[in-house]
């Protein structure tokens, strides 16, 4: 890929393969278009915690309340 090549191709682990082009602009923070990209390793792999299950009763309206709060 030349530094004037306005698209950015990778393959995913999966075997999918991505293609990124930009538009022409005249911002400077985009003045090296996909030359100014850099690859990114992941910081994470796999999934996360599972989240906390669904009570088995209706939810008290204090609760979700609470929940609002952040509590």
């Amino acid at each position: 890929m030349s530094t004037n090549d306005p698209k950015l191709q990778t393959t995913l682990a999966d075997g999918r393969r991505l293609t990124l082009s930009l538009p022409p602009t005249d911002a400077p923070w985009a003045a090296d278009g996909v030359a100014g990209l850099r690859p990114v390793p992941p910081t994470h792999t796999g999934r996360g915690d599972e989240p906390q299950p669904l009570p088995s009763r209706p939810a008290l309206p204090l609760e979700v309340a609470l929940l609002g709060l952040g509590a």
